[in-house]
């Protein structure tokens, strides 16, 4: 299991909870998943990219910084309860060497993952296929997700382009309670937007966005080569589970 540093769990902390946060080794020891997740859940509704659609470009890449700084402290902390856990049940705590270890240079080669057990017997997306497979850690799941995100076009935008939407029902849209849901599901609930209308929208908007699988080849965790040989694998094993999931899983995103 990776490590973290403690200066990094401080810093992933203030992200989680805010600056005004008294840290110290006594608040790291009585922090409780819970208490993470909450946190977590607060602030990626207050900066989620799809509250600031229709806000400036300027405002729109503040925002996906300040959400993946806030994916990258989520994942920074749940690390470090890891460890504390692991070092509990060894009957110690962990020690500030404990918290340390050098992290890779980017000259460095991708360091190979340990399979995590049989694939869920599941349609999986590309991502979480690489990560079952034990190809690329989780945080790279996340990374890429966030990096693809920010590469696609607004749906919002395109339903404006397209004269399915204004900029009132947008705001509305936006605005509507109940922020668990995506921009789609809203505009289905006010009826501003048909199932079929939503589903072509996400077609288009998906079809604009660069493949996740560059992104892992980018980061070094493999060639083209490799890549190719990957979809294959997925597609075989989306192809064996598809029919007991229905229509729902139909994809092989790269």
């Amino acid at each position: 299991m990776p490590q973290v540093t403690e200066t990094e769990v401080f810093r992933a902390c203030r992200t989680l909870f805010g600056p005004e946060l008294q840290l110290n080794r006594e608040f790291l020891s009585y922090l409780q998943p819970a208490g993470v997740r909450s946190a977590y859940r607060k602030k990626a509704k207050a900066t989620h990219p799809d509250r600031f659609a229709l806000s400036a470009g300027a405002t729109q890449s503040k925002q996906n910084r300040l959400f993946q700084d806030l994916n990258q402290a989520h994942e920074i902390v749940q690390v470090y309860l890891k460890q504390r856990k692991r070092f509990s049940t060894m009957g110690s705590t962990p020690s500030r060497q404990a918290y340390s270890q050098p992290s890779r240079r980017r000259q460095d080669p991708p360091r190979r993952h340990t399979q995590r057990g049989p694939l869920p017997a599941r349609p999986l997306q590309f991502g979480l296929f690489l990560y079952h497979l034990g190809v690329i850690p989780f945080n790279a799941v996340i990374s890429a997700i966030i990096w693809q995100r920010q590469q696609r076009p607004i749906l919002g935008e395109i339903a404006k382009r397209w004269g399915w939407l204004d900029d009132k029902k947008i705001s509305q849209i936006i605005g509507h309670r109940g922020g668990i849901f995506k921009f789609g599901e809203r505009a289905e609930k006010l009826g501003f937007l048909s199932p079929l209308q939503v589903r072509t929208l996400l077609f288009h908007q998906r079809s604009k966005q660069q493949q996740m699988g560059h992104y892992f080849v980018s980061q070094g965790y493999f060639d083209e080569a490799t890549l190719n040989q990957l979809l294959l694998q997925l597609a075989e094993h989306n192809q064996t589970y598809r029919n007991s999931f229905g229509g729902y899983y139909y994809f092989h995103h790269r």
